[in-house]
């Protein structure tokens, strides 16, 4: 019997005489304030249908069933699992293990029971575990010793600051407990101080989360003692630190938009379960007071936020859980590191790696799948139209970068991630950066040359990026509900959307609950909608009125047109998408107007060349001309924004081009001069 298991034994007897009186009232669902795993999770390790017995690969269910054991030693060992015996719990712990995240988050049970076979929709699993022991994981510096300009250029971005250890944190002095932004909150919550925490999760650019010393999600705080001691009381929620909200978001900015959003929150009791005690301080992976998930690194964390260990064995592992001293000094590979991708060892001689066994869809094409879209007529021609955009409330979550490009037309025609990304330079701008600004390797302008042109002679928005408009901040990290506003383009937003086109629209919305439900955030079952040929949009107001303080073209642009962000004249603060769309069609009318009349004119001109005679000279003439006409009516239609990038220069085109056309028609007729100038 190992050493856990005999403290276990001795224990047990005790454990399941103090349950408290709210774990009792919920016994009766599996994992929810009692010591088990998820029902899910049970079904599988009951019944597995995995293949490493078979032939030694793990697949899906191999993967659940491994958590059994660490589980086991968890809910005996585990500091939450005290503050429970000994009544000093406030909320009620929810158990979140690989059979409920991978099998059934997502709607991953709908979709296994109409295709008849267990499935993971939301997320990909890594080629390997911190639960595999031994790994052959040889860390970043290793490959970096061959591989010196891509570990260059990936260790300064963010993707090897994922995990970060107390010590690395130089944009606070590496004082996990300073109180950032003016506000109340730092890094780390109340009570739990940095030699209690395995690792931090995040970088300024949003939030800051943390790992404790067993590797488990931090999903709580501390009140009135520390979890180090084990004194106190430990508090569902109130848990990770949020920048737009302890920056941005103060009081003062609250009541201001309140006065346009009437129910906007702007006390800390109106921010309700994902809030918490502390003005910047949200409640994650938890409803403050109410309930939190248990849920190691093991069933979530790992997935994105990686690292491996260097333990031989599950026993060595198991012995270093609570210490975190001794998980950080057996850490051989942290972040979205080289083996992430290129698989334990990568290349190299007794490695299981080289190519690329896993990439960027692991974490950045999280799915939900909706089961009444599997009905409609492209559901039933093509089951992966049921697959939507993972959803944090009303906003697409982080991480589903992908899927939002799924369903794309740029997806349609081979665009992937690495197309504009290069995988190891991900950030181009400092990492300690409020804002994202990526390395790109491919630009908008390298394939949309002719939009690029039409742009270049705009004054209007001179000084923007195609990104600016078409890939507005809309993605939500944290989940913050109660400042989710998604028919007013804000708050909890940040992260780019990867849909690209714009929908001119007074009415139609990007983001949608189901239908004949309240639009509140609060709602379950939004997505992102999709327009006739299946493809997502974005509308107006996220477009170009959105509210983020994260997003560095809102930012830079002097806050573009938010009525809360703006620096521009009062005029051009943009109340409601139906007010964008009257200031598009004013440049777009006058632009779609002419050019009908232009392909109306070069009609009657093909007509009136063939059937009058003209003379070589005047057919010469009104050919050129008709070919000048042509050229531009080309240009504005694959421009395709009839104006919008550029709404002088566009009318001067068609100005032009109804010029050339009045001549031509004007010889066609016999009424024209012989000596039309081009």
């Amino acid at each position: 019997m190992r050493r856990w298991q005999q403290k276990t034994a001795l224990s047990v007897l005790f454990c399941f005489s103090a349950v408290s009186g709210a774990t009792a009232l919920a016994a009766d669902k599996p994992g929810h304030g009692n010591k088990q795993m998820g029902e899910s999770a049970q079904k599988v390790i009951a019944n597995p249908n995995g293949m490493e017995k078979v032939n030694g690969v793990k697949t899906l269910q191999d993967y659940i069933v491994q958590e059994k054991e660490l589980f086991d030693y968890l809910f005996q060992n585990h500091p939450v699992f005290k503050y429970q015996e000994e009544g000093r719990l406030i909320g009620m712990y929810k158990v979140s293990d690989r059979g409920e995240e991978y099998m059934d988050q997502g709607n991953g049970q709908k979709y296994s029971k109409r295709v008849g076979r267990p499935s993971a929709v939301q997320y990909r699993l890594a080629a390997k575990s911190i639960l595999d022991f031994p790994n052959k994981f040889v860390g970043p510096e290793k490959c970096g010793e061959c591989h010196a300009v891509q570990y260059e250029k990936w260790q300064r971005s963010r993707h090897a600051k994922t995990i970060r250890f107390p010590g690395e944190h130089p944009e606070v002095d590496n004082d996990l407990k300073k109180k950032l932004y003016g506000s109340d909150a730092s890094i780390l919550p109340d009570g739990v101080t940095p030699d209690a925490i395995y690792a931090t999760v995040g970088t300024p650019r949003t939030k800051y989360g943390f790992i404790d010393s067993y590797l488990v999600r931090g999903s709580y705080h501390i009140e009135g003692g520390l979890l180090k001691d084990g004194t106190g009381t430990m508090v569902a929620g109130g848990n990770q630190f949020s920048r737009g909200w302890a920056e941005w978001l103060t009081p003062e900015m609250a009541k201001k938009i309140q006065k346009v959003i009437p129910d906007f929150p702007t006390k800390m009791e109106d921010f309700g379960a994902s809030g918490s005690h502390q003005w910047g301080m949200t409640s994650y992976g938890a409803k403050y007071k109410k309930e939190f998930l248990f849920q190691p690194a093991s069933s979530y964390c790992e997935v994105c936020h990686s690292f491996k260990f260097d333990f031989k064995n599950k026993q060595e592992y198991l012995d270093a859980l609570g210490d975190p001293k001794k998980l950080q000094e057996h850490t051989i590979s942290r972040g979205i590191a080289c083996e992430e991708c290129h698989g334990a060892g990568g290349h190299l001689d007794g490695g299981n790696g080289g190519g690329m066994p896993s990439n960027c869809e692991r974490c950045h094409q999280r799915f939900n799948y909706v089961d009444e879209l599997a009905e409609t007529e492209q559901g039933k021609e093509k089951l992966e139209y049921a697959f939507n955009v993972k959803m944090k409330s009303s906003c697409p979550s982080c991480g589903t970068e992908g899927s939002q490009m799924f369903m794309s037309s740029h997806y349609d025609k081979g665009m992937r991630c690495s197309t504009c990304h290069d995988p190891h330079e991900v950030t181009g701008n400092d990492w300690k950066s409020g804002y994202t600004k990526p390395a790109i390797k491919k630009d908008c302008v390298d394939c949309h040359q002719v939009q690029a042109e039409m742009a270049a002679n705009t004054s209007t928005h001179a000084k923007n990026s195609c990104t600016s408009c078409h890939m507005p901040n809309m993605g939500s990290c944290e989940n913050f509900t109660a400042i989710q506003y998604p028919d007013m383009a804000g708050f909890d937003a940040v992260r780019k959307s990867h849909l690209w086109k714009i929908d001119v629209s007074p009415d139609r919305k990007t983001l949608n609950p189901p239908e004949g439900q309240p639009r509140k955030s609060t709602t379950k079952g939004w997505t992102v909608a999709q327009d006739e040929n299946g493809h997502g949009y974005l509308d107006l107001m996220w477009t170009c009125a959105r509210t983020s303080i994260s997003d560095h073209d809102v930012v830079e642009r002097k806050g573009c047109h938010s009525q809360f962000q703006s620096e521009l004249s009062k005029g051009l603060h943009f109340k409601d998408q139906k007010e964008i769309y009257g200031k598009v069609m004013k440049w777009q009318t006058p632009v779609k107007d002419s050019l009908a009349k232009v392909e109306d004119a070069l009609k009657r001109i093909d007509r009136k060349v063939a059937k009058n005679k003209l003379s070589i000279e005047d057919k010469t003439q009104v050919l050129l001309l008709t070919d000048k006409a042509r050229e531009i009516v080309e240009f504005v239609r694959k421009d395709g924004s009839w104006g919008v990038h550029a709404p002088r220069y566009a009318r001067k085109r068609m100005d032009a081009a109804t010029t050339y056309v009045t001549q031509a028609e004007a010889i066609a007729d016999g009424k024209g001069t012989k000596t039309a100038s081009l």
